[in-house]
Protein backbone atom coordinates (compact mmCIF):
# COMPACT_ATOMS: atom_id res chain seq x y z
CA UNK A 1 0.00 0.00 0.00
CA UNK A 2 2.87 2.16 0.61
CA UNK A 3 5.19 1.84 -2.00
CA UNK A 4 1.49 2.40 -3.92
CA UNK A 5 1.02 5.59 -2.45
CA UNK A 6 4.58 6.81 -3.57
CA UNK A 7 4.19 5.92 -7.09
CA UNK A 8 0.85 7.44 -7.42
CA UNK A 9 2.97 10.72 -5.86
CA UNK A 10 0.67 10.80 -2.60
CA UNK A 11 3.68 10.28 -0.30
CA UNK A 12 3.73 11.67 2.37
CA UNK A 13 0.05 11.50 3.22
CA UNK A 14 0.53 12.79 7.58
CA UNK A 15 3.70 14.85 8.20
CA UNK A 16 7.26 13.81 8.82
CA UNK A 17 9.23 13.76 11.51
CA UNK A 18 13.08 15.17 10.94
CA UNK A 19 15.42 14.45 13.73
CA UNK A 20 18.59 17.11 14.28
CA UNK A 21 20.85 15.74 16.47
CA UNK A 22 22.54 19.03 17.40
CA UNK A 23 21.01 22.07 19.40
CA UNK A 24 18.44 24.65 18.50
CA UNK A 25 20.70 27.60 17.13
CA UNK A 26 23.20 25.25 15.90
CA UNK A 27 24.31 26.04 12.29
CA UNK A 28 23.12 22.36 11.48
CA UNK A 29 19.62 22.98 13.04
CA UNK A 30 19.28 26.09 11.39
CA UNK A 31 19.77 25.21 8.00
CA UNK A 32 17.50 22.01 8.63
CA UNK A 33 14.40 23.91 9.67
CA UNK A 34 14.84 25.85 7.19
CA UNK A 35 14.99 22.68 4.17
CA UNK A 36 12.16 20.94 6.66
CA UNK A 37 9.72 24.46 5.80
CA UNK A 38 10.59 23.82 2.55
CA UNK A 39 9.82 20.48 2.03
CA UNK A 40 6.65 21.30 4.34
CA UNK A 41 5.54 23.81 1.88
CA UNK A 42 5.89 21.52 -0.99
CA UNK A 43 4.68 18.61 0.48
CA UNK A 44 1.17 20.15 1.92
CA UNK A 45 2.36 18.04 5.77
CA UNK A 46 3.99 19.38 8.18
CA UNK A 47 7.67 18.22 8.67
CA UNK A 48 7.85 18.21 12.23
CA UNK A 49 11.80 19.29 13.65
CA UNK A 50 12.85 17.61 16.88
CA UNK A 51 16.52 18.42 18.63
CA UNK A 52 17.95 15.39 19.81
CA UNK A 53 21.21 16.60 21.57
CA UNK A 54 23.69 14.35 22.85
CA UNK A 55 26.86 12.45 22.95
CA UNK A 56 28.08 13.58 19.82
CA UNK A 57 25.30 13.49 17.54
CA UNK A 58 24.74 9.66 18.70
CA UNK A 59 21.38 9.64 20.76
CA UNK A 60 19.72 11.52 17.81
CA UNK A 61 21.09 8.73 15.31
CA UNK A 62 20.66 5.79 17.62
CA UNK A 63 16.56 7.08 17.76
CA UNK A 64 16.59 7.16 13.92
CA UNK A 65 18.20 3.97 13.05
CA UNK A 66 15.95 1.89 15.77
CA UNK A 67 12.71 3.89 13.93
CA UNK A 68 10.15 2.47 11.42
CA UNK A 69 11.69 2.55 7.66
CA UNK A 70 8.16 4.48 6.88
CA UNK A 71 9.51 7.41 5.52
CA UNK A 72 8.20 9.19 8.41
CA UNK A 73 10.96 9.50 10.20
CA UNK A 74 14.36 11.12 8.80
CA UNK A 75 17.61 12.12 10.22
CA UNK A 76 19.61 15.09 9.21
CA UNK A 77 23.40 14.26 10.01
CA UNK A 78 26.14 15.77 9.92
CA UNK A 79 29.60 14.64 8.65
CA UNK A 80 30.83 13.75 13.14
CA UNK A 81 27.31 11.70 13.14
CA UNK A 82 28.67 9.51 9.61
CA UNK A 83 31.82 9.64 9.16
CA UNK A 84 33.49 10.34 12.11
CA UNK A 85 32.13 8.59 15.28
CA UNK A 86 32.91 5.23 13.71
CA UNK A 87 36.56 6.20 14.74
CA UNK A 88 35.84 7.50 17.62
CA UNK A 89 33.47 4.82 19.29
CA UNK A 90 34.33 1.38 19.51
CA UNK A 91 31.03 0.33 20.59
CA UNK A 92 29.00 2.85 18.26
CA UNK A 93 25.22 2.00 18.68
CA UNK A 94 24.41 2.20 14.68
CA UNK A 95 26.23 1.25 12.26
CA UNK A 96 26.53 4.49 9.78
CA UNK A 97 25.60 2.76 6.35
CA UNK A 98 23.45 -0.48 7.42
CA UNK A 99 21.25 1.45 9.44
CA UNK A 100 21.12 4.72 7.43
CA UNK A 101 19.60 5.10 3.98
CA UNK A 102 21.53 7.69 2.58
CA UNK A 103 19.08 9.99 0.75
CA UNK A 104 20.41 13.65 -0.60
CA UNK A 105 23.25 15.84 0.89
CA UNK A 106 22.56 18.67 1.55
CA UNK A 107 25.31 21.41 1.63
CA UNK A 108 27.69 22.42 3.95
CA UNK A 109 28.72 24.99 6.53
CA UNK A 110 31.90 26.57 6.45
CA UNK A 111 33.92 27.16 9.49
CA UNK A 112 35.42 30.34 11.18
CA UNK A 113 38.00 30.56 13.61
CA UNK A 114 36.45 33.25 16.36
CA UNK A 115 37.85 35.29 19.34
CA UNK A 116 36.78 36.75 22.24
CA UNK A 117 36.79 40.49 21.82
CA UNK A 118 38.63 40.97 25.06
CA UNK A 119 41.19 38.32 23.46
CA UNK A 120 44.34 40.41 22.41
CA UNK A 121 44.74 38.07 19.06
CA UNK A 122 42.87 39.95 16.16
CA UNK A 123 44.31 37.31 13.44
CA UNK A 124 45.64 33.88 13.03
CA UNK A 125 49.37 34.97 13.07
CA UNK A 126 48.76 36.71 16.45
CA UNK A 127 47.11 34.03 17.46
CA UNK A 128 49.94 31.46 16.43
CA UNK A 129 52.56 33.50 18.44
CA UNK A 130 50.78 34.01 21.54
CA UNK A 131 50.06 30.32 21.60
CA UNK A 132 53.81 29.65 20.64
CA UNK A 133 54.85 32.28 23.73
CA UNK A 134 52.65 30.43 26.27
CA UNK A 135 51.76 26.86 25.48
CA UNK A 136 48.61 25.87 26.67
CA UNK A 137 47.82 28.81 28.25
CA UNK A 138 44.51 29.67 25.53
CA UNK A 139 41.51 27.66 25.97
CA UNK A 140 39.18 26.63 23.22
CA UNK A 141 35.77 25.40 23.04
CA UNK A 142 34.23 23.24 21.07
CA UNK A 143 30.30 20.59 21.17
CA UNK A 144 33.08 17.71 22.33
CA UNK A 145 35.41 15.73 22.11
CA UNK A 146 36.19 14.95 18.17
CA UNK A 147 33.16 17.41 17.17
CA UNK A 148 32.95 19.37 14.14
CA UNK A 149 34.43 22.40 16.22
CA UNK A 150 37.30 20.61 18.14
CA UNK A 151 38.87 18.78 14.72
CA UNK A 152 39.86 21.81 12.83
CA UNK A 153 41.22 23.30 15.71
CA UNK A 154 43.61 19.75 15.84
CA UNK A 155 44.56 20.41 12.24
CA UNK A 156 45.62 23.93 13.33
CA UNK A 157 47.50 22.90 16.47
CA UNK A 158 49.29 20.18 14.18
CA UNK A 159 50.05 22.21 11.43
CA UNK A 160 51.17 25.44 13.59
CA UNK A 161 52.63 23.27 15.97
CA UNK A 162 50.97 25.15 19.10
CA UNK A 163 49.18 23.55 21.71
CA UNK A 164 46.00 24.84 23.43
CA UNK A 165 43.70 23.51 26.14
CA UNK A 166 40.47 22.06 24.83
CA UNK A 167 37.16 23.28 26.86
CA UNK A 168 34.19 20.75 25.76
CA UNK A 169 30.85 22.24 26.36
CA UNK A 170 27.15 20.74 26.03
CA UNK A 171 26.74 22.49 22.83
CA UNK A 172 28.33 24.34 20.14
CA UNK A 173 25.95 27.17 20.63
CA UNK A 174 26.89 26.85 24.48
CA UNK A 175 30.86 26.94 23.61
CA UNK A 176 30.14 30.28 21.49
CA UNK A 177 28.30 31.77 24.34
CA UNK A 178 31.67 31.01 26.43
CA UNK A 179 33.87 32.71 23.67
CA UNK A 180 31.05 35.86 23.65
CA UNK A 181 32.00 36.18 27.98
CA UNK A 182 35.70 35.60 27.52
CA UNK A 183 35.28 32.22 29.44
CA UNK A 184 37.32 30.66 26.72
CA UNK A 185 39.40 33.06 24.06
CA UNK A 186 38.80 31.10 20.96
CA UNK A 187 37.08 28.44 18.58
CA UNK A 188 35.79 27.39 15.55
CA UNK A 189 32.05 27.37 14.60
CA UNK A 190 30.16 26.92 11.93
CA UNK A 191 29.38 30.40 10.10
CA UNK A 192 25.90 30.29 10.25
CA UNK A 193 25.63 29.64 13.95
CA UNK A 194 27.46 32.21 14.85
CA UNK A 195 26.90 35.14 12.38
CA UNK A 196 24.71 37.00 14.67
CA UNK A 197 27.28 37.28 17.01
CA UNK A 198 30.16 38.68 14.30
CA UNK A 199 27.77 41.09 12.39
CA UNK A 200 27.05 43.06 16.29
CA UNK A 201 30.74 42.64 17.52
CA UNK A 202 30.58 40.17 20.45
CA UNK A 203 32.76 37.93 18.63
CA UNK A 204 35.71 39.09 16.03
CA UNK A 205 36.07 36.68 13.10
CA UNK A 206 39.50 36.16 12.63
CA UNK A 207 39.42 33.66 8.89
CA UNK A 208 37.41 31.41 7.39
CA UNK A 209 38.08 27.71 6.77
CA UNK A 210 36.50 27.53 2.93
CA UNK A 211 38.44 27.64 0.49
CA UNK A 212 37.75 30.98 -0.89
CA UNK A 213 36.24 34.30 0.85
CA UNK A 214 32.80 33.99 1.97
CA UNK A 215 29.70 36.35 0.62
CA UNK A 216 28.26 37.09 4.02
CA UNK A 217 32.19 37.84 5.53
CA UNK A 218 34.23 39.53 2.61
CA UNK A 219 36.70 40.81 4.28
CA UNK A 220 37.64 37.94 6.75
CA UNK A 221 40.95 35.92 5.05
CA UNK A 222 40.99 32.47 4.44
CA UNK A 223 43.49 30.22 6.44
CA UNK A 224 45.21 29.89 3.18
CA UNK A 225 45.57 33.78 3.31
CA UNK A 226 46.51 33.09 7.17
CA UNK A 227 49.62 31.01 6.12
CA UNK A 228 48.08 27.96 6.46
CA UNK A 229 47.92 26.64 2.83
CA UNK A 230 45.34 24.01 1.65
CA UNK A 231 43.63 24.19 5.04
CA UNK A 232 39.99 23.52 4.41
CA UNK A 233 37.08 22.65 6.93
CA UNK A 234 33.54 22.27 6.86
CA UNK A 235 31.01 20.37 7.72
CA UNK A 236 28.46 18.99 5.54
CA UNK A 237 24.80 17.63 6.23
CA UNK A 238 22.23 15.51 4.76
CA UNK A 239 19.09 13.54 5.52
CA UNK A 240 18.94 10.16 5.66
CA UNK A 241 16.53 7.64 6.50
CA UNK A 242 16.40 4.34 8.33
CA UNK A 243 18.17 2.10 6.56
CA UNK A 244 14.69 -0.45 6.12
CA UNK A 245 12.56 2.55 4.13
CA UNK A 246 12.18 1.11 0.60
CA UNK A 247 14.13 2.45 -2.12
CA UNK A 248 10.85 4.33 -3.97
CA UNK A 249 10.66 6.44 -1.43
CA UNK A 250 14.37 7.22 -0.82
CA UNK A 251 14.07 8.26 -4.19
CA UNK A 252 11.17 10.84 -3.37
CA UNK A 253 12.54 12.51 -1.12
CA UNK A 254 15.88 12.55 -2.55
CA UNK A 255 14.00 14.00 -6.13
CA UNK A 256 12.05 16.46 -3.74
CA UNK A 257 15.29 18.02 -2.24
CA UNK A 258 16.90 18.54 -5.39
CA UNK A 259 13.72 20.40 -6.51
CA UNK A 260 14.19 22.51 -3.43
CA UNK A 261 17.82 23.22 -3.73
CA UNK A 262 17.87 24.38 -7.45
CA UNK A 263 15.24 27.20 -6.75
CA UNK A 264 17.34 30.10 -6.28
CA UNK A 265 15.38 31.88 -3.32
CA UNK A 266 16.60 28.26 -1.38
CA UNK A 267 20.58 29.30 -2.96
CA UNK A 268 20.20 33.12 -1.39
CA UNK A 269 18.72 32.22 1.20
CA UNK A 270 21.49 29.73 2.66
CA UNK A 271 24.20 31.69 1.08
CA UNK A 272 23.12 34.52 3.37
CA UNK A 273 22.78 32.11 6.53
CA UNK A 274 26.79 31.74 5.65
CA UNK A 275 25.58 27.79 4.42
CA UNK A 276 27.06 26.85 0.90
CA UNK A 277 24.04 24.34 -0.89
CA UNK A 278 25.31 21.05 -2.10
CA UNK A 279 24.22 20.64 -6.46
CA UNK A 280 21.66 17.74 -6.46
CA UNK A 281 22.77 14.53 -6.67
CA UNK A 282 21.62 11.20 -6.57
CA UNK A 283 21.27 9.09 -3.20
CA UNK A 284 23.99 6.55 -4.76
CA UNK A 285 25.96 9.89 -5.04
CA UNK A 286 25.76 10.94 -1.15
CA UNK A 287 26.61 6.87 0.00
CA UNK A 288 29.92 7.28 -1.83
CA UNK A 289 30.65 11.04 -0.89
CA UNK A 290 30.11 9.27 3.24
CA UNK A 291 32.53 6.65 2.78
CA UNK A 292 34.98 9.27 1.06
CA UNK A 293 34.69 10.93 3.96
CA UNK A 294 34.78 8.33 6.60
CA UNK A 295 38.50 7.59 5.00
CA UNK A 296 39.33 10.84 5.21
CA UNK A 297 38.46 11.56 8.98
CA UNK A 298 40.23 8.78 9.79
CA UNK A 299 43.07 9.96 8.73
CA UNK A 300 42.57 12.97 10.61
CA UNK A 301 41.65 11.33 13.73
CA UNK A 302 44.59 9.08 13.69
CA UNK A 303 47.15 11.98 13.31
CA UNK A 304 45.63 14.15 15.72
CA UNK A 305 45.94 11.38 18.30
CA UNK A 306 42.47 11.16 19.36
CA UNK A 307 41.79 7.38 20.97
CA UNK A 308 38.52 5.73 20.05
CA UNK A 309 36.28 5.50 23.05
CA UNK A 310 35.33 2.51 25.02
Amino acid sequence: MLLCSVANGQYPEKPVRVVVPFAAGAGADIASRFMADKLSAMWGEGVVVENMVGANSIIGAQQVARARGDGYTLLVPNDTTLAANPWLYAKLPYRPLEDFAPIALIGETPFVLVASPQFSARSVKELVDLARAEPGTINFGSSGVASAQHLPMEMLMHDAHIKLTHVPYKSASDAAIGVVGDQIQVMFAGVSAVLPFLQSGRLVPLAVSSAERLAVLPNVPTMAESGFSGFRYGAWLGFVAPGATPTPIINKINSDIDNVLRQPDTRERLVALGFLPAAPATPEAFRKHIDDETVRYGKLIRSAGIERSR
